[in-house]
């Protein structure tokens, strides 16, 4: 199949074999959420959510986050990213409630 990499759906992405279900705590200073998860060789996506507070997320790798810079991730908010989307996202809590990111890394079907 030529295009037996794409993953059209979350549905077709399924738990990583050999990894285990991480949390990342975000606080007042943007961070890259990679520097306290390194993601397997296999992962292609993650599943994200975002608890306990709102965050702002940027994707581009070096553009810090702000209070009122980045994507707002609300309290409870789920996203399904790529490998690169997480590699690259820089995260900073809104208030000052640290936020719990849950973080489970996936595969293609």
């Amino acid at each position: 199949m030529a295009n037996a990499r794409i993953v059209n759906t979350p549905s077709q992405a399924i738990p990583q074999s050999g990894t285990t279900h991480a949390q990342i705590t975000v606080g007042s200073s943007s961070a890259a959420l990679s520097a306290s998860l390194t993601l397997a060789a296999d992962t292609t996506h993650v599943l994200v959510q975002f608890n306990n507070a709102n965050a702002r997320v940027t994707f581009d790798g070096s553009t810090a986050a702000t209070s009122t810079r980045g994507f707002l991730y609300v309290d409870g908010t789920p996203a399904y990213w790529t490998r690169q989307m997480f590699n690259s996202a820089r995260a900073i809590r809104t208030a000052s409630t640290d936020v719990v990111v849950e973080v489970q890394q996936l595969n293609f079907l």
